[in-house]
């Protein structure tokens, strides 16, 4: 343990885990949660039909429920201000690239 604080502080160590946090937190928000929301598409999609088929319901409280049934993911990160997560990552990334690119001239 003491030897990963180390290489954190001594080497290029926070680089690598800043742009692992940043691809991983990425790949979750827009591949893997959509991905586990539309698992059980087959159930949502004959729930619609069923509320499109039921003639007894309001159409106004038909459509309520199809909105509620057909829901899409949006990424955390981009929602509020989530966009500035995104810029903040990019800066400190291409920060310490050009640092680096800095050092080897």
């Amino acid at each position: 343990m003491i030897r990963l604080f180390v290489w954190m502080q001594e080497g290029e160590g926070w680089k690598t885990i800043l742009a692992l946090t940043y691809a991983i937190v990425c790949i979750m928000d827009f591949v893997i949660m959509p991905l586990l929301l539309n698992y059980d598409r087959q159930e949502v999609l004959s729930m619609a039909y069923a509320i499109a088929r039921d003639t007894t319901l309001d159409k106004s409280i038909a459509l309520e429920m199809l909105k509620d049934v057909y829901r899409t993911h949006t990424p955390y990160t981009l929602q509020g201000v989530g966009s500035t997560f995104h810029l903040a990552f990019g800066a400190l990334l291409t920060g310490s690239a050009i640092g680096k690119f800095k050092e080897k001239l």
